[in-house]
């Protein structure tokens, strides 16, 4: 038996799918505040997923099922405390979403372009001291004392001394996380989602509309996005006709960002600037994607993998950061990816070459086909029960 700590979001029910192709049965465990009759994402029948109210007994959960290893998809704060309550815990294995590296205060500072950090100082004055505070565990628990608030890092931190394994595909991002947060982590390579899940269904001999040139930038109303200083950076190389700049800002909550986002894109690119501020299905968007020959995703942190691996996928020229972990992850596999700072004065939002971009389908259909990724699941569960049995 193997227990999954998920949550009820768009890509559990992929995870879950994946995971039940192994031998050895898993729980999926549901992270929920409440009782729920049904939940609002996940939408899968199998008899495998039950509800966790967070405060129920989660030791009564590893007695029952007396687990053989636990996964965690992500590194949520709820399961960061069930996993300190646990009396004799298994082996842990932490699969990174992102956030949950990203996020963090040595790392956080880090991620943000200088445009976009002038945003952030502006919008908080006391910006630099609550990082401070937050870097500091003496600093951190006694502010969290005084205001009668948890302190959620040195939860989190705690919890983490429990873990046995840091899962992902992306070993860049592994290797990021250490040079701040140094360990003893076991890394496990695993690939979780297929080429079809990233494209949501959509037909795999999809590919760019030739006679569309349009440009994508950013997959979300997030500060980790950059936009305004990609809007800056590529007004500043190229002058655009005949073409639209989409911007996807129909997810995420940070409403003054959005608003920024907008004047600034209005008063860079006028009129063929397009903000995407409504909800859009997965084949709809796919087909959006299909119609820019390139894609700006200027983050400095691994992130927006839903959308660059499809565009790569559909033939677009992709220009990423290459203080991103995932440029090198790109790179190390042989897919032709671009750096922004150096390459749009270049190529600007010239189509890929044809050759490229087949290139780039081809080790896509290898690195994320169903076979493979099935396949790291398997020997990722394997290893960590074989680890458990060890252990024993």
């Amino acid at each position: 038996m193997i227990l999954h700590f998920v949550t009820d979001e768009k890509v559990t029910d992929q995870i879950i799918q994946n995971f039940n192709t192994n031998s050895k049965k898993s729980l999926f465990l549901v992270f929920v505040n409440e009782k729920v009759n049904e939940y609002k994402h996940i939408k899968s029948t199998f008899n495998n997923i039950t509800s966790f109210i967070l405060d129920d007994d989660i030791n009564k959960i590893i007695e029952t099922y007396n687990p053989k290893a636990i996964v965690v998809h992500s590194f949520q704060l709820e399961y960061a405390k069930a996993i300190i309550k646990i009396n004799y815990p298994p082996q842990i294995a932490w699969y990174a979403w992102g956030f949950d590296v990203y996020g963090l205060p040595r790392i956080k500072p880090n991620i943000y372009a200088p445009l976009t950090a002038s945003f952030l100082k502006k919008q908080s004055k006391l910006l630099s001291i609550n990082r401070l505070i937050l870097r500091s565990t003496i600093l951190r628990k006694i502010i969290s004392k005084g205001l009668g608030i948890e302190d959620r890092y040195s939860i989190i931190y705690k919890a983490k001394k429990r873990v046995n394994y840091f899962v992902t595909y992306i070993e860049e991002e592994y290797e990021y996380y250490s040079k701040f947060y140094p360990n003893n982590f076991q890394f496990i390579n695993c690939t979780f989602s297929t080429i079809d899940q990233y494209l949501g269904g959509n037909n795999l001999s999809l590919s760019k509309k030739q006679s569309k040139n349009n440009i994508l930038i950013g997959n979300s109303n997030t500060i980790e996005s950059n936009h305004i200083d990609a809007f800056l950076l590529i007004d500043s190389k190229k002058k655009f006709s005949g073409i639209e700049i989409f911007t996807p800002l129909n997810y995420g909550s940070n409403e003054a960002y959005k608003k920024e986002v907008i004047k600034k894109g209005e008063q860079i690119f006028g009129g063929i600037f397009k903000p995407i501020l409504d909800f859009i299905d997965r084949k709809e968007y796919v087909d959006l994607l299909s119609s820019c020959s390139v894609g700006i995703f200027y983050h400095y942190r691994q992130q927006a993998m839903g959308n660059i691996i499809p565009m790569l996928y559909l033939g677009a020229r992709v220009y990423l950061s290459s203080r991103n972990p995932a440029f090198n992850f790109f790179k190390k596999h042989g897919i032709i990816i671009f750096d922004l700072d150096k390459d749009f004065e270049k190529y600007g939002n010239q189509c890929l070459q044809t050759s490229y971009a087949n290139n780039n389908k081809k080790i896509l259909k290898s690195l994320f086909s169903k076979t493979k990724v099935l396949k790291d699941i398997n020997n990722f569960i394997d290893n960590i029960s074989e680890q458990n049995e060890a252990k024993i």
